[in-house]
């Protein structure tokens, strides 16, 4: 699968897969019966990204893959279906790209939702979830006990990865014991809100582009467009990735280093200034210099959903840079 498809499959996450003509999902109701077996991280074929030499760099990477399973097959992903896996590793080719050269990368498989779960009643939808938090929250421990060796780590996601890091966090920061550990945490194209700090005041959000130990989180769209983006949740907290704080002044065009845009042949651009970022009501709005080319059939227009790292992907490079000195040397 080329880059450019694994884009396209993105780009529907959340919105692709539409409900029948009676509002329903077109898969049957969940049954428990049918939840696939669980990975089991002790093995390799549990893992969709694992470094071939663990102590190429001094700092790891915890990278959670978004939506893949958006057929009407099944409410989990299956992980050993080959092509569910190959769209998964197109996420660390592309958004996770933006973290290479600086950490080595560790990325599970886990149960994902299927897409379709996104238009069910919260507690069904979250009751499904649960088990992409739980392989992830075992995943994670396996890591640390296993692969980790007491090395600093950065955690990081897109959209449905986001989601269930968020749940991840709600439930558990604060009381897994290597907190201390975590350089930062891009949480990006779902939303931590003031209702998840209010549940966990453990986590903490950043706020300086030198901080650690805190997370980021931001949802791309179209000035005034906001209201479209079924990312972006009541209370929302955003982190601008142009400034790295949540002043909400506009930061200009001039500030981004670079997004970058993934082409068919696999080959990439980047075109520094492309564009502006302003936190407003809950979402990141975005001004850019050709709009034309963050359009796609799959959202409304001005919904930048499957841009969230193409947009700022040379600060974000740059950024876990500077947060990783930070952690080094000290910094807070």
């Amino acid at each position: 699968m080329r880059i450019a498809v694994f884009l396209a499959a993105l780009l529907s996450v959340f919105l692709q897969e539409a409900p029948a003509a009676d509002g329903k999902s077109k898969l049957p109701p969940f049954n428990k019966a049918d939840v696939p077996p669980a990975p089991d991280y002790a093995q390799a074929a549990s893992w969709l990204d694992k470094p071939d030499d663990p102590d190429r760099f001094g700092v790891d990477i915890f990278w959670v893959y978004p939506t893949v399973l958006y057929d009407t097959s099944a409410w989990l992903m299956n992980i050993e279906r080959k092509d569910l896996i190959e769209g998964a590793a197109m996420s660390v080719a592309s958004e996770a790209h933006a973290f290479s050269g600086q950490a080595n990368l560790y990325a599970p498989l886990y149960r994902q939702m299927n897409l379709a779960g996104f238009n069910l009643p919260e507690a069904e939808r979250d009751a499904i979830v649960a088990y992409g938090e739980e392989d992830v929250r075992r995943a994670f421990a396996y890591y640390l006990e296993n692969h980790n060796n007491g090395r600093p780590v950065i955690l990081a996601a897109h959209s449905q990865g986001s989601y269930v890091l968020t749940q991840l966090l709600v439930h558990h920061w604060g009381k897994i014991g290597v907190e201390d550990r975590v350089i930062a945490g891009y949480v990006v194209g779902w939303s931590l809100t003031e209702q998840d700090l209010k549940d966990n005041p453990a986590i903490e959000i950043c706020d300086l582009p030198h901080q650690t130990g805190c997370f980021v989180s931001y949802n791309s769209v179209a000035p005034g467009k906001q209201s479209l983006s079924p990312l972006i949740q009541p209370g929302a907290i955003v982190v601008n990735p142009l400034t790295w704080t949540r002043d909400t002044a506009l930061a200009p065009a001039s500030l981004n280093l670079g997004s970058t845009f993934f082409n068919e042949d696999g080959s990439s651009e980047t075109l520094p200034g492309f564009a502006s970022a302003q936190i407003a009501d809950g979402g990141l709005a975005v001004v850019a210099k050709d709009p034309k080319r963050l359009e796609s059939r799959f959202f409304a227009k001005g919904v930048y959903h499957s841009f969230d790292y193409p947009l700022f992907f040379e600060n974000i490079s740059a950024n876990v840079a500077q947060r990783t000195q930070a952690f080094l040397t000290g910094g807070k």
